[in-house]
């Protein structure tokens, strides 16, 4: 089942989708991770990860309501 979610973008991925923050709906991780790329092109060319509620993902797991799903692009410097 689908639910709302709370997607963050930094980095490399908010110039890439020109946003900073969306609400989206998705079943898990996986199916959002499509989506984001579908609509945004540009993000299939930045090796993002995902951290859900402030924990980054090493896998595709599920979403519940009000979740919220942090886009991280790779960071530079020190």
């Amino acid at each position: 089942m689908k639910a709302e979610v709370r997607v963050l973008y930094f980095g490399a991925a908010q110039e890439a989708t020109g946003k900073s923050e969306e609400t989206i709906m998705a079943a898990d991780t996986a199916s959002l991770r499509n989506q984001l790329i579908s609509r945004y092109p540009a993000l299939k060319q930045i090796p993002f990860r995902m951290a859900l509620n402030r924990t980054l993902l090493k896998g595709d797991s599920g979403l519940q309501k009000s979740d919220t799903i942090a886009i991280m692009p790779p960071f530079q410097g020190g």
